[in-house]
């Protein structure tokens, strides 16, 4: 799993920089890149766009999307646009270590 830390914003100055990110992401053979949203404030509809973007060129690498602590705001806007269908939200790191480690559990069967 990568982690991908957002700033405070995502708009149009901001697309490189997530760009940039996935793609180090994917050199280094990711399955699953994790976006932090814990600093992010305010995104506008080119930001959403560009995460609708990245997730569906994700998924066709097959390489899963998922998100953590976005603030309540973020979170609202993301479920507006109906975006939390199709990426997992975390509240927490915590949350995603524990259920990680849970789908990584043998099940006992043999």
């Amino acid at each position: 799993m990568h982690m991908i830390t957002l700033g405070t914003c995502l708009d149009a100055q901001a697309e490189h920089l997530l760009e940039s990110a996935v793609y180090q992401a994917q050199e280094a053979q990711g399955r699953h890149i994790l976006l932090d949203l814990h600093a992010l404030t305010t995104i506008d509809s080119r930001g959403l766009g560009k995460l609708f973007l990245t997730y569906h060129h994700l998924n066709r690498q097959k390489i899963r999307m998922s998100m953590v602590n976005p603030r309540p705001m973020v979170r609202e806007m993301l479920e507006f646009v109906n975006f939390t269908k199709l990426v997992r939200i975390y509240d927490s790191m915590d949350q995603v270590t524990a259920l990680e480690h849970k789908a990584l559990k043998p099940s006992g069967l043999q």
